[in-house]
């Protein structure tokens, strides 16, 4: 039980946690509730500490009422000489400890770590409490106290004990929502780096989510722009396929291809291809998209240098126009069973064609027939990279 608190220190007590609650979604709050901390237990510092075992970046910390240069001689010298760390080792989450309490307090006094760094300080206590602790993270609240101020005791650590639960639902919120904020930015620059254009619609066809490639495309106005809110192909004959395509993937009714549908497409800036996929709940939670979230498009444009490759590819060996749109159509698309809804056929159909292609260049591998375009490609291509690296069968 605590003891009960005056008018005045129930006022302070209420005005500090709701400085913490603010610092859970703001960190940026944090040193001004460790001041309202510092106040409220009369004390001279207070240093929030977190530490977690999988995370390649320095632990996060806030504190108030060092001085840096201190402090910097801290961790460069007496953090090793510090007596009391193996506390932080021993204490459990919500249990606390200060070093005037230790049997060996006295024995302080004659360290190098008082007369070196606590002294000239005025420091004369340090508490700890341990906020939260697991297996790979830690969190702990340290507190010094001066000369002036006195040593801790077990009084001001209760009046420290109505503040941990509040403290501790910060610093656990506060871990949740900044492994959130990671993993979004890690996200966001992940579907950035893509070299397709991608767009999340929702069940209207509005774009809700696009990738640094889709807004270029949607800037550049071509193949695809943003019409009323609605995403739809600048020209082309494709435009009703795209339509209806665009309908089915949107409507949660539809029977679309739990695969997708693929659409080949015409702009001012050259040949694409637009593969369509449905969102059901489990794509929506890998792509972390919200529930309103439909489908997915990613528009690819077709190289125009490996098109030519493609032509000198037929023309020496032989290949029919048919399996030449086969080539072209599953290279494009990265797979068979793409290409053969993008033409119009049938997955076995378009494999026979593949099996043509085979025979008629004398290759019996997938790698070999890649191998083969690779070699024929125009020295003076340009840098960016090939799409031949795609799966053809």
């Amino acid at each position: 039980m605590h003891p009960p608190m005056s008018h005045s220190q129930f006022d302070e007590f209420s005005s500090v946690v709701g400085k913490i609650y603010d610092a859970t979604l703001m960190p940026d709050e944090w040193p001004a509730a460790l001041d309202g901390i510092c106040k409220f237990l009369k004390v001279q510092t207070a240093a929030l500490m977190s530490y977690d075992i999988y995370d390649r970046k320095p632990p996060w910390q806030f504190q108030v009422g060092y001085d840096w240069r201190w402090m910097q001689l801290y961790t460069e010298k007496y953090l090793a000489l510090n007596p009391y760390m193996d506390d932080v080792a021993r204490l459990g989450a919500g249990e606390w400890n200060y070093s005037s309490r230790r049997p060996n307090y006295r024995e302080l006094f004659q360290s190098e770590f008082y007369h070196g760094w606590l002294k000239p300080q005025s420091f004369i206590d340090a508490s700890v409490l341990v906020v939260e602790k697991s297996m790979n993270s830690i969190t702990t609240l340290v507190n010094v106290r001066t000369e002036s101020q006195g040593t801790f005791d077990d009084a001001t650590m209760a009046l420290l004990m109505t503040l941990y639960p509040h403290i501790r639902r910060a610093a656990l919120i506060g871990r949740v929502i900044g492994d959130h904020q990671k993993q979004a930015a890690e996200y966001a620059a992940a579907i950035d780096s893509l070299a397709a254009a991608m767009f999340v619609l929702t069940a209207s066809g509005e774009v809700s989510q696009a990738n640094a490639a889709g807004k270029a495309m949607l800037s550049a106005g071509t193949p695809l722009r943003n019409g009323n809110g609605r995403l739809e192909l600048v020209d082309g004959p494709a435009n009703s396929s795209f339509r209806s395509a665009l309908a089915a993937a949107c409507d949660d009714e539809a029977q679309l291809s739990d695969k997708g549908i693929s659409i080949p497409v015409s702009g001012p800036g050259g040949e694409y291809v637009v593969h369509m996929m449905p969102l059901n709940r489990m794509r929506q939670l890998s792509i972390k998209a919200g529930q309103d979230a439909s489908a997915v498009i990613f528009v690819t444009q077709t190289d125009a240098d490996d098109a030519a490759t493609i032509s000198v590819f037929a023309e020496r060996f032989s290949l029919t126009a048919q399996e030449t749109r086969v080539l072209q159509t599953v290279v494009a698309v990265g797979g068979v069973p793409a290409a053969a809804d993008i033409l119009g056929i049938s997955p076995a159909t378009a494999r026979n064609h593949v099996t043509s292609i085979f025979d008629k260049s004398g290759v019996r591998r997938q790698s070999d027939l890649i191998r083969l375009l690779t070699q024929m490609k125009s020295p003076f291509a340009n840098a960016k990279k090939s799409i031949w690296t795609s799966t053809i069968v």
